[in-house]
């Protein structure tokens, strides 16, 4: 009996903390897909980034759109792409907390070297 409730103990552990870690995991993936758009909008629009954050959000399963990014672009083509979000750390649809992010990268146009 002892040992059954230390392994049901161990198992909601081990969801806590992944669910603790879950949030900052996205911000990370979402942080790396801006990074990808933003050397992307160095050689293209404004326009086809939108487009392109759009169909990588659609990809990674996030729901955001390319209208909900804040991008900024200057006419020595460095790009800087930002979005604020809320995300959650919840337990089996408790919400234990809620946290706020911020997403920015900035990336400058890298011309060929030769």
């Amino acid at each position: 009996m002892k040992s059954a409730f230390s392994v049901i103990l161990v198992i909601l552990v081990i969801i806590l903390i992944v669910s603790a870690v879950r949030p900052f995991w996205a911000k990370y993936r979402l942080g790396k897909d801006i990074e990808a758009a933003a050397i992307y909008c160095t050689k293209n629009s404004i326009e086809d980034t939108k487009r392109f954050l759009t169909q990588k959000m659609k990809e990674s399963g996030d729901n955001f759109v390319g209208n909900d990014f804040s991008i900024e672009k200057n006419e020595n083509n460095t790009v800087t792409i930002s979005i604020s979000y809320f995300d959650r750390i919840g337990f089996f649809g408790i919400s234990l907390k809620t946290l706020d992010f911020t997403v920015e990268e900035t990336v400058h146009e890298v011309k060929a070297l030769f």
